[in-house]
């Protein structure tokens, strides 16, 4: 009787043991056939084809699709998805020398890709009647405000806390607070070290004499303030390459050492020195010899897949590819991120996105005399 109730429990546990197991494989092969993969296909919807891409190391989606032709491209960031051939339709619609497309997918929302004359344009530039044809109802961003701080009139924050030089220090205007953050006691008209961080600002102490041993650091969220005194000095005639993951990338011509500093852990690193060069990022990091880190342009690109240019209009690229975002030329680009791009027409600041179109923020009688005042936003 003994025997047979021990060996009834153990054809219980092996029983569980194989069900575990069997779990377990279930689970693996799950998380097997949606882990992230970069791939790219080719598909054809009517007379289109289409090259969808999912690139994993920057996890984003890019699109072309092109007619004859017509070419067009789209770019979706920080989404990921399991299945493959996400568009199932595509709708054409045409007005003069303007055509769009509707791209129809069960998983992302797309705006209309439009062309005017072949070149690719933001959907907001096209006209009424193709507006009406598209039967497209715009995103609008509910926030007309009429508001005046210090000279500065806003119209719009967006929804974010704005940090605007004062050659002193900075205004910090948002929706709810309006307050003047003083830094120095004389003025500094090019503060061009001052970084943001994810939300903190590195600001050298431009109070000191060739190079400094001393930052604050702002914290975006709340405005407040505290000094880090550097392991080692920096010279004032230094260079921002850029910032990735959280550090940010100097190089000090004087000393000809390139240091990553870690504002959030207060830690700085040397990556660089004259005899070993140094390094910086092309979507991915590269060694760079010191001497073109010093006289050549290797600021940080690739970091975003897309970005913005200027030319005798504006501009949204990525790769080979752009769209008119608008005839009016900006003055400069202030920042941009995944989703908006800031800058200043004139004394005027301006933002931008693939959903909203172009939003008027606010005005700034000192930005007609230096377009590259500092601005900084935290959302």
């Amino acid at each position: 009787m003994v025997e047979k109730r021990t060996k009834s429990k153990i054809k219980k546990r092996r029983r569980f043991v194989a069900f575990l197991i069997l779990c377990l494989f279930c689970l693996f092969l799950f998380f097997f056939l949606i882990r992230k993969k970069e791939y790219t296909i080719s598909y054809k919807i009517h007379d289109f084809e289409v090259t969808e891409s999912y690139h994993k190391d920057q996890n984003y989606y890019s699109f072309f699709i092109k007619k004859n032709d017509q070419n067009y491209f789209d770019v979706k960031l920080d989404d990921h998805f399991a299945q493959q051939k996400l568009i199932y339709d595509i709708e054409e619609f045409s007005v003069d020398d303007e055509v769009c497309i509707q791209l129809n997918s069960n998983k992302i929302r797309f705006n209309p890709l439009c062309l005017k004359n072949n070149e690719q344009i933001s959907f907001h530039l096209v006209s009424d009647t193709m507006k009406e044809k598209l039967s497209y109802k715009e995103n609008i961003f509910e926030e007309n405000l009429n508001e005046t701080y210090s000279n500065i009139s806003v119209s719009s924050y967006l929804y974010h806390t704005f940090y605007i030089w004062n050659y002193h220090g900075f205004y910090r205007l948002n929706g709810t607070t309006k307050e003047e953050i003083s830094l120095f006691q004389k003025d500094i008209y090019s503060p061009s070290l001052i970084t943001q961080v994810e939300n903190i600002l590195f600001i050298p102490d431009y109070e000191a004499d060739y190079y400094f041993e001393k930052v604050y650091l702002l914290n975006m969220e709340n405005g407040k303030v505290e000094t880090w005194n550097l392991e080692n000095p920096i010279y004032f005639d230094s260079i921002v390459l850029g910032v990735y993951e959280n550090a940010l990338y100097l190089v000090d011509k004087h000393e000809k050492k390139e240091w990553k500093i870690e504002v959030q852990d207060r830690k700085m690193e040397q990556v660089g020195s004259a005899n070993n060069g140094g390094i910086t990022y092309r979507n991915g990091f590269v060694d760079v010899s010191m001497n073109k880190l010093i006289y050549q342009d290797n600021f940080f690109t690739g970091v975003l897949p897309i970005s913005y240019k200027i030319d005798q209009d504006f501009y949204y690229t990525f790769e080979d590819s752009q769209m008119l975002i608008s005839k009016e030329a900006p003055t400069s680009i202030v920042s941009y991120t995944k989703d908006w791009v800031y800058y200043l027409r004139g004394d005027s600041l301006y933002a931008f996105s693939l959903d909203y179109g172009e939003i008027f923020l606010m005005k700034y009688f000192e930005w007609n005399f230096n377009s590259k005042n500092v601005i900084f936003i935290w959302n």
